[in-house]
């Protein structure tokens, strides 16, 4: 009785056997496209942001206790050199500080904490002409840095999320994890903007820090009122 079902159990087993490793190599397929798309997808974008000529970043950092700080960032950009740079911090008791500098028409402006603004001598932002051609240097970090990290890292992924609707514009999310291999990098979601390619949103998965990208092309930086 044993020898009887031994040989009808082998053919059952091989059956087994092949169906597997074709799910297996169908997984690997589908798995293989996906990532493939994803990439495909972030090289539209570094495309997108190299041809912008201007844009804002905003950013807020909710604390996880009451007890903390809320800062909140705002950057303009409008190339070749104009930016904006406004740094806003509130405390648990309602008490709000705010930075902020203008560099526009090749002169620059300072806010002093009495809200006032004041010409300086300081130098514009160094950082503004290697961000204009190439795009904002946040995403130069993540997404044109995705493009050249993945394929070379074994537990990498790019994996499609959801569609998302910011600001009334349609965006899908891709998920992007680095795996364990150096130099470490942190998890993200990139929102990308399903007609321009351009980012609507960047979340950086451990802290939950976002940032919205919007004013694409169409950000101007004027000088303040003196």
């Amino acid at each position: 009785m044993l020898w009887v079902f031994c040989l009808c159990g082998a053919p059952a087993v091989k059956t087994l056997l092949s169906i597997s490793a074709v799910i297996l190599l169908l997984t690997l397929f589908f798995f293989r496209v996906h990532s493939e798309s994803g990439l495909r997808e972030l090289e539209h974008c570094r495309t997108a942001i190299g041809e912008a000529k201007s844009w804002t970043v905003e950013s807020t950092n909710q604390p996880e206790s009451p007890n903390l700080v809320t800062i909140k960032t705002r950057n303009k950009v409008s190339c070749p050199e104009d930016y904006e740079n406004l740094f806003q911090s509130r405390t648990p008791d309602d008490l709000m500080t705010e930075q902020s500098t203008i560099h526009a028409n090749g002169v620059t402006y300072v806010e002093n904490v009495d809200g006032k603004w004041e010409k300086t001598e300081t130098a514009d932002d160094p950082q503004i002409p290697k961000q204009c051609g190439k795009g904002p240097s946040l995403v130069q970090s993540t997404v044109v840095n995705a493009i050249f990290e993945l394929p070379r890292r074994r537990a990498a992924s790019i994996v499609k999320g959801k569609l998302q609707s910011i600001d009334g514009v349609r965006c899908q999310e891709w998920h992007v994890e680095y795996g364990n291999e150096w130099p470490q990098m942190p998890p993200y979601t990139v929102c990308i903007d399903t007609k321009t390619h351009l980012p609507r949103q960047i979340t950086y998965t451990p802290s939950g820090a976002t940032y919205e990208f919007k004013g694409w092309n169409s950000t101007t930086v004027q000088p303040p009122g003196l």
